[in-house]
């Protein structure tokens, strides 16, 4: 007689390590659909809700200029301060790669202390820089003979100088693991085959790189839809933005309907900027690879 013991389909190892390993990711799923997705639902279940007699609020914030204004000043600032970071953290990114281990890290030391320094005393500082008195101005008027000093505070050239400031360390790290990631070897090569330094950098280097860009890029453009303190220190009442005019739309006025309606627009801003990245970067193809 044969004695066949029952056994379960999963047993705990399977369950943990096995085909049932997203078991894992039930935690993270959990604090996402609690954390995020819900106060996202309900955003949407608010901006929804039409007083009697009054348009829709989304009718109302693609509609009606100081809307599209406020939309416009918040996209035209983190598109400029995503350009301004792109140029100034590549070469600071590479000339950092370049350099020998130990300068490389007191440099790199530099680049992290300003997470040491809160945003409000770096945003003030700028007034002290940008002011018609300040030390820009002063270089300026001394280097080109200027009869009258640049106007850089409140207006957008303010705004994105101060975010570019704010938002720098972020690309140039960004940058920094995207060229750690290149093969030594790979420029030298080029080099060995008759390019030269800069055609070498340009088709060898720099395409290796393009993830990091498209990466920073990213992060940067979507950090910057929602600065606060910089466009209301350095902006003005003319360089309003969303996260200002949704401050004022719920706790000002209690325009809770129009200000969700806002919020969901700023969402879909920034989920449409993460499928171009996606697209761009080609993140689907990577699992293929």
């Amino acid at each position: 007689m044969t004695i066949v013991l029952w056994r379960p389909v999963w047993s705990p190892s399977q369950i943990l390590v096995g085909n049932a390993s997203l078991v894992w990711l039930l935690p993270g799923l959990v604090a996402t659909a609690v954390l995020f997705a819900w106060p996202i639902i309900n955003l949407l279940i608010v901006s929804l809700d039409i007083p009697t007699g009054m348009k829709s609020p989304y009718l109302a914030v693609l509609s009606e200029p100081i809307y599209l204004r406020v939309i416009s000043n918040t996209a035209v600032s983190s598109l400029g301060t995503t350009i301004f970071c792109l140029l100034v953290g590549y070469p600071t990114a590479y000339a950092i790669h370049v350099l020998p281990p130990l300068w490389r890290m007191i440099v790199l030391s530099s680049v992290l202390f300003s997470y040491a320094v809160g945003t409000m005393p770096r945003v003030f500082s700028w007034i002290v820089l940008l002011g018609d008195r300040g030390l820009v101005n002063q270089a300026l008027m001394q280097a080109f003979d200027l009869g009258e000093p640049i106007q850089m505070l409140y207006n957008q050239k303010g705004v994105i100088i101060g975010m570019t400031h704010v938002m720098l360390p972020f690309m140039v790290l960004t940058l920094l693991g995207a060229m750690a990631r290149v093969p030594d070897r790979l420029v030298p090569a080029a080099r060995t085959l008759g390019a030269g330094p800069l055609r070498a950098f340009a088709l060898v280097f720099l395409p290796l790189t393009t993830p990091g860009i498209l990466a920073g890029m990213m992060m940067v453009f979507i950090y910057s839809l929602g600065f606060y303190v910089v466009p209301a220190v350095l902006g003005g009442a003319g360089q309003t933005t969303a996260v200002m005019i949704l401050r004022d739309l719920t706790l000002g006025q209690g325009r809770w309907a129009i200000g969700a309606a806002l919020s969901i627009t700023m969402i879909v801003i920034c989920v449409l900027g993460s499928a171009l990245y996606v697209a761009l970067a080609r993140i689907g193809e990577i699992e293929e690879h």
